[in-house]
């Protein structure tokens, strides 16, 4: 049979895991300098402590931000603002997938409140601030232990002038099937009321329907 002209589909599964040899190698390269079997010569590079900048405290705005006319006027008057923006505006996504790809999305709500502060100083003039969704929601109850909305909740406390963004799987919500759409309506509702601005909606094999679902929502 097919089995017995394939007995390789039986032997144990082997992950090469080369990411994670990827990243020991350069730690290692970081820490101890170039391995002498690759032909290093000299001492070790010196340990230097990370400079933390000193973010001055925010600066009166000129002019009302996005996230206070997305507040008052709506979404229509949000988008309009975005499009009459001369200058350059970015999405930053350092609480959501920045340590869900780097950190397996281990940061805890701490981790992110203590750079609370400097992170709505600096990106005050920024499109949204991406922070949820994605994975995070269920990696803070299963792993971290933390309530996802709860965290969402502390976010918005502590950075209340810049429009939140989540990643949206369409018809899976934050989660990894398919749910009734009635689900996902009250999800978002939810997500709204807790301080959620901007639904960044995508589907994994860009299947038209289930984005259709997230964006109605």
């Amino acid at each position: 049979g097919f089995i017995a002209a394939n007995p390789n589909l039986m032997e144990p599964l082997k992950e090469k895991d080369r990411a994670q040899k990827l990243l020991a190698y350069i730690g290692e390269v970081v820490v101890n300098g170039t391995p002498k079997s690759l032909g290093a010569t000299g001492d070790a590079p010196s340990s230097v402590d990370p400079i933390v900048p000193e973010i001055p405290p925010n600066p009166k705005q000129k002019k009302d931000s996005l996230k206070k006319i997305f507040d008052r006027d709506g979404p229509e008057a949000f988008a309009k603002a975005v499009r009459q923006n001369e200058g350059l505006l970015i999405t930053d996504t350092t609480w959501r997938d920045a340590h869900q790809s780097l950190l397996a999305t281990r940061l805890r709500t701490i981790d992110m409140l203590n750079i609370a502060e400097p992170t709505s100083t600096a990106l005050r003039n920024a499109y949204s601030l991406e922070c949820w969704g994605g994975a995070t929601f269920d990696v803070s109850m299963r792993f971290l232990n933390e309530c996802p909305w709860d965290r969402l909740a502390s976010f918005r406390e502590a950075v209340p002038d810049i429009p939140f963004q989540m990643l949206l799987r369409g018809a899976n919500a934050v989660g990894y099937t398919s749910y009734a759409d009635n689900v996902v309506f009250e999800f978002c509702r939810l997500a709204k009321e807790a301080g959620m601005d901007v639904f960044r909606v995508f589907d994994s094999l860009n299947y038209v329907e289930n984005m259709r679902l997230g964006i109605d929502a």
